[in-house]
């Protein structure tokens, strides 16, 4: 005899409204079918929890606990063991995930020049705690170790762009920037020049060569950058 929790009921009502990008939907039966293909391939592979996990994750979005009793199940694994390593590993969540994932970085270098503060100033802006979703279901917010950019800390990335000498105050923009259009917002976020436009790049190259100056001698209204 099924028995059913509130909560699984809840996991189970996420589960059926996931969509991916291209616009599918999917019901939770064709998700624990895609699931199941994962399982067989793996079955018997030493070493499969972490990828069948891995798989899991992409396909559900997080690991609901119905989820990971499947995995234990098809794996002949314990539950406290499959449980124990989605624990154990940040990459994994056991919570939906927002659209995009904040990670601030509070490895040594970047704790020691701000990265608490930026901490604070993301839960603040967000409204929420470590490994929460804001309602909106827009970020959600995780901490992180280390990004390799150590030497210009303090750091943090939301899905993989990573920002680098972040200071609190910056926190607004750069979460504001996310729900501007995609290439505006990368542009801004690496900081790159906006690329010029067709009918501005045609204009530039239609206009008369610049006449020779003499040695030493700058053209009027031309900056000359040392």
């Amino acid at each position: 005899m099924n028995h059913t929790t509130g909560r699984e009921k809840g996991m189970t009502e996420v589960q059926k409204t996931i969509a991916c990008a291209c616009g599918e939907q999917a019901t939770e039966q064709e998700l624990m079918g895609r699931l199941d293909e994962v399982l067989m391939e793996y079955k018997g592979k030493p070493g499969a929890l972490i990828p069948v996990l891995q798989m899991a994750q992409g396909i559900f979005g997080y690991l609901p606990e119905n989820v990971l009793k499947h995995i234990a199940l098809r794996l002949q694994k314990s539950y406290s063991e499959v449980a124990g390593v989605v624990s154990f590993y940040a990459f994994f969540s056991t919570q939906p995930r927002g659209k995009h994932v904040v990670r601030v970085c509070l490895g040594t270098a970047c704790y020691v020049r701000g990265g608490k503060q930026v901490l604070e100033a993301m839960r603040k802006e967000l409204n929420l705690d470590v490994g929460q979703t804001t309602t909106d279901g827009m970020f959600s917010l995780e901490i992180a170790r280390c990004f390799g950019a150590c030497g210009l800390a303090p750091a943090m990335c939301i899905d993989e762009e990573v920002f680098k000498r972040v200071r609190p105050a910056k926190i607004r923009d750069i979460l504001a920037g996310y729900y501007a259009a995609p290439k505006a917002r990368s542009a801004k976020a690496r900081g790159a020049k906006k690329p010029a436009s067709t009918s501005h790049s045609t204009t530039q190259k239609k206009k008369p060569a610049a006449r020779k100056m003499p040695p030493g001698v700058a053209a009027k209204g031309v900056k000359v950058h040392g």
